[in-house]
């Protein structure tokens, strides 16, 4: 294999054919990187018989009680049908009104849903059966909403249209409280102290026609369960844990390539969906990354935490290169920190603020994630970390507009979502365990309705 040794700020590089992989062990007034670079690696464990980067699995998997994934999607639609069908009939009206072309945004639906694993497409396609809704915009409120929003958008006080939004913070247990996890005040709670923490702001475009609700996805033959904090009707996912306690989430990064088609790029929410019913571990996460070449992902930073370890990733498809922190104290907005990004104004205030609220040698709870999530510094508004529409703009849908849509913590290890549905500075917060009942209101996506009217 023929590489190429190269020296930048006295760091060396290798330049591999598919993918770097950047160690950063970062401190306040000091950094070491050490890069190493490699082929991708398949995992046998991870990797299914019969998968690729272009294929996927049977769509007739099923579980125990012989529920599969088609028909686990048509009980979600029924779920959640009365917030998504209210969705998309505002949608179809508005969009009537302002007479945009969808087209376009029909197109790139059509060819980003060949991306799809099987599975995940047989999930869309019966829950667009279940609802009895424009199946157009169905299909651009799945695949294109960001774009149509900004079609729909009033072009005046818009949230900077690149990068997307969330803010996200992980923090490793050697800079935790003994008590920070879920399980402290259990009589069965493990002696070695809580896993990873790690908080996730959602921040959207269009929250107004965009409800939520808590989603528990059991297990389906040998795929994990998993539970989140989501969009109705939808089958991608950004966050959540798994039943193994596997905890994945993300914040967008505008880096993608040009020359990789909707076909065959990789949809992030797509990317944590396979993460969450495919892995175990964090070591899993990383092997099936490495299964795909890096240019066919999009931009993003991906926080990874289990019972044991934890990471964040920044994966860059342009230099083709995931980058590594396993820091005691992560934070990323929508910038990348160690490689090169866009970098807006909003995204580099939310995450010094961020560092601000988490500086100093104390150690950190649950308690100091939240106060994080529901900070106005800067707002509250666009550049605040919780954020809310500006004034005088968009309402009531905030088609231009990033707001926090939900919050959630996870712990590593633990397969419990303790949440916040809406703005994090004012919804109550609540948890569950993988397998407790969930109130119904939150299931339907109801709760979201009623504060929504």
């Amino acid at each position: 294999m023929n590489k190429e040794k190269g020296s930048v700020n006295g760091t060396h590089t290798w330049a591999g054919p598919q993918l770097d992989v950047v160690h950063l062990l970062d401190s306040a007034d000091h950094r070491f990187a050490s890069l190493t670079a490699g082929p991708n690696i398949q995992s046998a464990g991870v990797q299914r018989a019969g998968m690729d980067d272009t294929t996927a699995d049977s769509t007739e998997v099923a579980g125990g009680d012989g529920v599969g994934f088609a028909e686990q999607a048509r009980r979600r639609a029924e779920t959640e049908r009365e917030a998504v069908e209210w969705a998309i009939d505002e949608l179809t009206r508005v969009i009537g009104e302002q007479d945009v072309d969808l087209a376009p945004l029909l197109e790139y639906a059509r060819r980003s849903r060949k991306s799809l694993p099987d599975r995940h497409l047989r999930a869309y396609e019966t829950m667009a059966e279940v609802l009895d809704v424009s199946s157009d915009v169905y299909a651009v409120y799945v695949f294109a909403y960001a774009e149509l929003c900004e079609e729909l958008a009033d072009g005046t006080g818009r949230s900077e249209k690149h990068p997307k939004g969330c803010t996200n913070v992980l923090v490793a247990p050697s800079k935790l409280e003994s008590d920070a996890g879920f399980d402290a005040d259990s009589a069965d709670a493990e002696s070695d102290g809580p896993g990873a923490l790690v908080l996730k702001n959602r921040d959207i475009a269009g929250r107004g026609t965009r409800p939520k609700s808590v989603i528990e996805q059991p297990p389906i033959d040998d795929y994990h369960g998993f539970l989140t904090v989501d969009t109705c009707g939808t089958i991608s996912t950004f966050k959540g844990v798994n039943d193994r306690g596997l905890v994945a989430a993300n914040t967008y990064i505008d880096r993608t390539r040009d020359d990789i088609d909707p076909e065959d790029q990789l949809r992030n929410g797509t990317v944590i969906r396979r993460l969450l019913e495919e892995c175990a571990t964090v070591s899993e996460a990383r092997s099936l990354l490495d299964s795909h070449r890096t240019r066919r992902l999009c931009g993003q930073t991906l926080f990874l935490a289990d019972a044991s370890a934890s990471a964040l990733l920044e994966i860059d498809p342009v230099a083709e290169r995931i980058t590594v922190d396993d820091g005691p104290i992560t934070i990323r907005t929508n910038h990348f920190v160690d490689s090169a990004s866009t970098r807006t104004g909003s995204s580099t205030k939310r995450r010094k603020r961020a560092l601000e609220l988490l500086a100093g040698e104390a150690r950190l709870g649950r308690e100091d994630l939240w106060a994080v999530a529901r900070d106005h510094a800067n707002g509250p508004g666009d550049e605040s970390i919780c954020r809310h529409p500006e004034p005088g703009t968009d309402e009531p849908h905030a088609f231009g507009q990033l707001t926090t849509a939900s919050s959630a913590v996870f712990e590593g290890g633990s397969p419990v979502i303790e949440i916040r549905m809406g703005a994090p500075c004012g919804a109550e917060r609540a948890r569950w365990a993988f397998g407790e009942a969930i109130p119904d209101d939150l299931r339907t996506g109801q709760r979201w309705l009623d504060r929504l009217h």
